[in-house]
């Protein structure tokens, strides 16, 4: 099950929350009464009745949506981070023409709100002045899930979303896997995700999304076969260091690995040693472990520590923002990324750089203990989609966002108007080279952006067969998802809910730990802590703090969780 979880929510890459627009204004409608009436009652549910909510959830699916939606056109203000393609080329989700067509068949206009930060979601939350919907981590706000339902900030959509949200409803029906991890402990509903969908079978496919790149064209130059371990990478990135592999007579200006501030490379490779920069499976397969507190962790340290001894690693890894640079300057040979990454989405302008330049997915490492986990757990990217109690059009706002999981939406979302950025061939949805390329200088994705919403973190049953088409060109088609999926998922956690009270000392308690974790790990590997001497006191200073509490909290959430 966990295998079929963690790539559930993609992105590429974890920046939360803003401050949201205040509602646009809103005509009435028959319904919106009844609306802010189920609202209001659900909000005050305890916990007994959210139970039975749950179990009358199973009901048949009974919704039945014409369009428009509305006879009278209506504003529903969301508040969704851009996505970096899109905003290269756009403003504002409003100029997409999946968005453009949407308005037109719904008549439900858009109030964007793309100003996403941690602090303006905090402001908003504590100002009492929401959107009609939010797209955020919703995990992270203050007391979790439970508090924004408790606090009447977000609206139970148990009973509602069978009939006005009826193809996601569907969705989760058919993969009780996926049900299981996107709602409460109580069975409780409040959220739309976004996945990957296969129509033949109504199912859900994953990928995973990170994983290790490397200079295929180096390896070559050297006659040097594909690391498969981590002894084996220390060998190539040796072989790196060593030979002048840009040919500019300087053998001390390449960098075999690099790593950008902000340590991405860090936390992935960290998963060939068997541990997470963050709680994780313990050994057992049912304890809740703290990954950087492990012996697991101390191994991998002493990894890092020999390859920034050793000058195999940038020196300034931990404050340089800019380090994959040096990837595209051609003087670095490995490091760990995403699919999102400019890496793969600009590949074939680079190589038109550099005929030679050939940067290819790494079958996932397998490290000195055997192991070859992913890190990426459901929880490390889970914005989704609620709706607040100040909309006054619930049951609208339900099925505006329900489009999206319907076959045809789906598709439209995926690859945009037919005609105009993909054609059918042979029953297979093809995205038009024409809305691939332009004059602008925009890499791929940035261009087809404008017509669709493709792989972007967006809640949507996103098409499969998109991943066919775009960032998988010839040179990647065959190794990319083969290598990256080798990884296994043992050490991930599912997607638990802690009560409020639960993420409240959670939260107080790892906000310092992982401040601690950061910077100690930071002179671990830099040598200016000694991983003999110094563990020891890592350690206990970090259960000083209330760890062994902090994870006491995520047991029972865990165990909630098996129940469920």
């Amino acid at each position: 099950m966990k295998k079929r979880l963690i790539a559930l929510l993609m992105c590429t890459l974890m920046i939360l929350g803003s401050m949201a627009c205040s509602n646009g204004e809103t005509s009435q409608n028959d319904s919106s009464a009844a609306e802010t009436s189920k609202a209001e009652e659900q909000s005050t549910a305890d916990s007994a009745g959210d139970a039975s909510q749950a179990e009358d959830s199973q009901a048949e699916v009974s919704g039945e949506v014409t369009y428009p939606l509305t006879d009278e056109p209506i504003e529903l203000s969301y508040y969704i981070k851009i996505n970096g393609a899109m905003s290269a080329t756009m403003e504002t989700y409003a100029d997409v023409e999946f968005f453009k067509m949407l308005q037109e068949k719904t008549n439900v206009s858009i109030k964007w709100d793309h100003n996403c930060t941690d602090d303006n979601f905090a402001m908003m939350i504590a100002s009492g002045e929401y959107p009609d919907m939010i797209n955020w981590n919703l995990g992270n706000a203050a007391g979790g899930v439970q508090a924004l339902l408790e606090d009447g900030i977000i609206v139970d959509l148990t009973e509602l979303m069978p009939q006005y949200a009826p193809a996601y409803y569907s969705w989760m029906q058919d993969n009780p896997d996926e049900d299981k991890a996107f709602k409460l402990d109580d069975g409780t509903l409040y959220q739309f995700v976004n996945f990957n969908a296969n129509w033949e079978d109504h199912s859900m496919e994953y990928f995973k999304i990170l994983g290790p790149m490397i200079r295929q064209d180096w390896l070559d130059q050297l006659g040097l076969d594909m690391p498969t371990t981590t002894d084996e990478l220390y060998e190539v990135l040796v072989a790196f260091r060593d030979n002048d592999m840009n040919g500019d007579g300087d053998t001390t200006d390449e960098v075999p690995f690099v790593i950008n501030k902000g340590y991405d490379a860090i936390k992935a490779l960290a998963g060939s040693f068997g541990c997470r920069l963050d709680v994780q499976m313990g050994e057992d397969g049912s304890t809740i472990v703290y990954g950087p507190a492990t012996e697991n962790f101390r191994t991998y340290m002493r990894y890092l520590n020999k390859l920034y001894t050793e000058g195999l690693i940038n020196s300034d890894f931990a404050v340089n923002e800019d380090a994959l640079s040096l990837i595209t300057q051609n003087k670095a040979g490995f490091t760990l990324s995403s699919m999102g990454s400019t890496l793969i989405a600009n590949h074939d302008n680079l190589k038109m750089q550099n005929e030679e330049y050939n940067m290819v997915s790494v079958p996932w490492l397998i490290g000195p203990d055997g192991y070859q986990c992913d890190i990426s757990d459901v929880n490390a990217n889970p914005r989704s989609t609620a709706i607040t109690m100040a909309c006054e059009n619930v049951e609208i706002a339900l099925r505006w966002l329900d489009y999206a999981y319907t076959e045809e939406g789906s598709i439209e979302s995926t690859f945009g108007i037919e005609g105009q950025s993909f054609e059918w061939v042979d029953g297979y949805p093809t995205i038009l080279d024409s809305v691939k390329t332009n004059d602008k200088g925009w890499s791929e994705e940035q261009s087809i952006s404008r017509w669709m919403l493709g792989s972007i973190n967006y809640p949507n049953a996103r098409d499969y067969r998109f991943y066919e088409q775009m960032n998988l060109n010839e040179d990647y088609k065959v190794d990319i998802q083969d290598n990256w999926n080798m990884a296994t998922d043992d050490i991930l956690m599912p997607p638990v809910v802690m009560t409020t009270e639960e993420a409240s000392t959670y939260s107080s308690i790892m906000n310092d730990v992982t401040t601690f974790m950061e910077t100690t790990y930071m002179e671990f590997i830099i040598g200016d802590k000694s991983l003999d001497s110094d563990w020891d006191s890592y350690v206990q200073t970090m259960m000083d703090m209330g760890l062994e509490e902090a994870l006491a909290c995520k047991q029972a959430a865990y165990e909630r969780y098996q129940n469920r």
